[in-house]
């Protein structure tokens, strides 16, 4: 055996191992039920005539985007503080994160090593998490900074596959069992339990759904993590004694491109992690610095010219 082969060999059965221990009795529930709901709406949902194949590959695919998505979700590391990481500490340029709590610097006394910015320590994993949002049982993880993305996206192609599934199975319920003016056999019991249960099903799972997902649309929006809301985060300059209120929130266009990506037309494709690494985020009392200084240099060199 080659030392490459092993290698890889060896790669393998670590990823399994990893894929073995995510899977706890949340995950494997999700899984099931969302094969479950999938599997009955192909099978009936789209068997009516009235049902296109243009919709049913559309549900096919935001199906399948959904749960490639929530399967990142899962596998994804979070993000973990790098092991050289040290705050600024250079006069007037460090960004302190000033709680209602209290303020100063970030220093973890569990982990014993200083945090980034929106870094908070999770409890369940027992380490601090980059740009923490919040640990989802659901995902037997934490959601932050390299799987927030998947998430999101997660819960967008989700909530549609779901509102597909649910206006198709009560399409079906409507025309096959509920509507005895149509000449066509109606199904048996069997059937008619399988549908209705699944339509159900499915409709507590779209109003749960839509509700979360509506929920982040709201934080990425305003830039925030759920921490942050309930919390309440408050930032300043060393050199800057006024406080302001969450100071990550851009403006509505660069929000979403802090969360999405910087390509527009990209934002709703596949991907995991937010753009940067995690330990420093574009802030408006930087970029109030940064129109300062220019408009110092620009009257500098105004004067010069005089």
């Amino acid at each position: 055996m080659s030392i490459g082969e092993g290698g890889r060999r060896t790669r393998a059965r670590n990823l399994l191992r990893r894929c073995f221990g995510k899977m706890n009795l949340p995950v494997v529930l999700v899984s099931v039920i969302y094969g479950y709901v999938y599997e009955i709406t192909k099978a009936y949902g789209f068997s009516r005539a009235s049902a296109s194949g243009t919709s049913e590959l559309i549900f096919t695919l935001t199906s399948l985007i959904g749960f490639v998505m929530y399967a990142c979700t899962v596998m994804r590391d979070p993000g973990r503080v790098p092991g050289d990481y040290s705050p600024a500490v250079e006069e007037g340029e460090a960004l302190v994160e000033a709680k209602r709590k209290g303020g100063g610097a970030r220093f973890c006394q569990k982990c014993e090593r200083h945090k980034p910015p929106r870094t908070h320590h999770c409890r369940v994993c027992n380490r601090c998490v980059l740009r923490m949002d919040h640990h989802c049982v659901w995902v037997n993880n934490c959601v932050g900074h390299y799987n927030y993305k998947s998430f999101f996206l997660f819960l967008f192609y989700a909530t549609v596959s779901l509102v597909q599934a649910m206006y198709q199975l009560g399409m079906y319920a409507q025309e096959e069992i509920f509507d005895s003016k149509l000449g066509v056999h109606r199904p048996d019991n069997q059937t008619t339990i399988i549908v209705v249960s699944c339509f159900v099903i499915t409709t507590a799972l779209t109003i749960a759904l839509t509700a979360l997902f509506l929920w982040h649309v709201r934080l990425v929006v305003n830039n925030k993590t759920t921490i942050e809301h309930y919390e309440g985060v408050r930032s300043r300059y060393n050199n800057i004694p006024s406080v302001v209120e969450h100071p990550y929130s851009l403006g509505l266009l660069a929000n979403l491109r802090e969360i999405l990506g910087r390509n527009i037309v990209l934002w709703l494709l596949p991907g995991c992690k937010i753009s940067g690494d995690g330990t420093r985020f574009a802030n408006i009392l930087e970029m109030s610095k940064q129109r300062w200084d220019r408009t110092v240099r620009t009257k500098e060199g105004e004067l010069s010219v005089i």
